[in-house]
């Protein structure tokens, strides 16, 4: 495990509160073997030192929830997700506990996250951006010149595809007592709405799924295979077999794309930008009924931090739709989107 003090983290140029993510943690002697039957990636892949992407299905293979997930111990996994559906996923997970010798941490324990811009981890590491995607870090409160501290327990520092925008970032997770130490020292930084970090997310092409989107996508769908959010070959859990169905039978007809609305369509819209997860995507080509949904949609943001008219979409819909174009926002005559680009290549969708 790549271990590290809290004063040679804070080297940070941004960073933001990410108060709509929280964490819980799932410990004993049986929590591999139960995480295994429960959540769509393979258990084996989140060690100390590489975190992951990880769903959660309804039987019929519809996604509750995506997470982050990665190992704290030989029985103790950690999971980062949506802050509105917190309660929701530990009160289905622990239905299915029955006999396993499995505890969750308590809800008003949970984890916190903020996120962090910047170069520490590679300057720490020695290794080059892309090579830093997907490590874990630990990050010690016990040396010498974070005595101020040294009570704190340790973070994990989670890194993940640098923003085109805004360079290299990381989630900094914890317990919020550690986290809230954190803060302090990092006055220096610039700060940057929450929205900032969101708009890194969907510029990665990675889609989360929270109370307004859940149990509507198959993994697929939100491209969640193609961010290694997906084992096909790690065994059962609920939903597997749609979910395996849709990779190996026929060719799949959705996809998540990126959009973009100009300054002058976000000031037709009738919501906040921030509402927009869950509403409708209408082809004026298919006009009879919408042909998609919003996935994510966040503010644009440029190279130093600010705000910009714009706004960037995670979009789900049909194939046939996106190559159509003419896609709009909550009616044929609402909004109109711009295509976008992903950083990953959409091969089955070609």
């Amino acid at each position: 495990m790549d271990t590290h003090s809290l004063s040679s983290l804070l080297t940070v140029t941004r960073w933001a509160r990410l108060t709509n993510f929280a964490g819980f943690v799932v410990s004993g002697p049986d929590a591999r073997t139960f995480l295994q039957g429960q959540l769509t990636n393979d258990i084996e892949s989140a060690t100390a030192e590489h975190h992951q992407r990880t769903g959660y299905c309804s039987p019929k293979g519809r996604l509750l929830t995506t997470m982050l997930q990665w190992r704290l111990d030989e029985t103790s996994w950690a999971h980062l997700l949506p802050a509105e559906s917190l309660d929701r996923v530990l009160k289905r997970l622990s239905m299915f506990v029955l006999r396993s010798k499995v505890t969750f941490s308590p809800s008003n324990e949970s984890l916190c996250a903020i996120g962090l811009w910047g170069t520490a981890a590679e300057q720490l590491s020695s290794r080059s951006a892309s090579e830093l995607e997907g490590r874990s870090f630990a990050i010690s409160m016990t040396s010498a010149s974070d005595a101020a501290v040294a009570a704190v327990p340790a973070c994990h520092l989670l890194m993940d595809t640098p923003c085109a925008a805004l360079g290299l970032r990381g989630w900094l997770v914890g317990p919020s007592e550690a986290i809230h130490q954190i803060i302090a020292p990092l006055a220096t930084a610039q700060e940057l709405p929450e929205a900032a970090w969101l708009f890194s997310e969907i510029g990665s092409g990675k889609a989360w799924v929270g109370e307004k989107t859940q149990d509507i996508f198959v993994p697929q769908m939100v491209n969640f295979e193609l961010i290694r959010g997906v084992s096909f070959t790690k065994g059962c859990y609920p939903g597997q077999e749609v979910v395996a169905r849709s990779q190996y039978l026929g060719k799949l007809k959705r996809r998540t794309f990126r959009a973009d609305l100009s300054g002058t369509e976000v000031q037709r819209l009738n919501i906040p930008i921030s509402e927009l997860p869950g509403q409708d995507v209408w082809s004026s080509v298919f006009p009879a009924e919408p042909c998609g949904r919003v996935v994510a949609a966040a503010p644009v943001f440029d190279t130093e931090g600010r705000s910009q008219a714009g706004a960037a979409l995670l979009i789900e819909l049909t194939l046939s739709a996106w190559d159509a174009g003419g896609l709009a926002i909550g009616s044929l005559n609402g909004p109109t989107l711009e295509a976008g680009h992903l950083p990953y290549g959409l091969a089955d969708a070609a």
